[in-house]
């Protein structure tokens, strides 16, 4: 996961595989399968470790809007940490070829609704609560600004952007919610 996530997929040949797992080509497609296989794996282990680490606080019952702001917050910080920002692997992959396969579409596809599903969870609950009044049709607008935040925080924190624009963009995007 790791490599295909720092290179992505058309840069990931089968000698950097071998390198990183310390098995042989034989070995691989015994075991994993062709790239593609091993790849499609990479996307569902990212999927769960960074749902786990990084959506799961959006998507409790007693999410809220500090919570979409904390997301955020460990966005810009990822972005600015020493070893190099990583970005969101599913965001990166959205950009290559290899996008148009449709497995690696279906992956994708389900894991950017999941994205948008937990910051929607989030501000119905803070709805709920009344911590915000929304519309449901505001509260869908809104959902779909933040899954929108959310992404470009992870592709433009990849990117190397500032980390006082990246503050500002994700601080900008919950500002009108309270």
């Amino acid at each position: 996961m790791t490599l295909f996530w720092a290179q992505g997929y058309a840069e990931t040949s089968l000698s950097d595989l071998e390198e990183a797992t310390g098995l042989n080509r034989r070995q691989l497609y015994n075991g994993v399968g062709d790239k593609k296989s091993m790849f499609l794996g990479a996307l569902d282990d990212f999927a769960q470790v960074s749902g786990q680490t990084l959506l799961a606080k959006l998507e409790r019952p007693e999410a809220g809007i500090a919570d979409i702001e904390g997301l955020f917050a460990t966005f810009v910080e990822m972005a600015g940490q020493a070893d190099g920002p990583n970005g969101c692997m599913v965001c990166s992959t959205s950009q290559e070829d290899i996008a148009a396969d449709d497995d690696v579409s279906q992956k994708m596809n389900a894991f950017f609704d999941r994205i948008r599903t937990a910051h929607q969870n989030a501000l119905s609950r803070a709805a709920e609560r009344g911590d915000v009044e929304l519309t449901p049709h505001e509260l869908e607008q809104h959902a779909d600004a933040l899954f929108g935040t959310h992404v470009a925080l992870c592709i433009l924190g990849r990117a190397g952007r500032p980390t006082k624009q990246l503050t500002n963009i994700a601080r900008k995007a919950t500002a009108n919610l309270v």
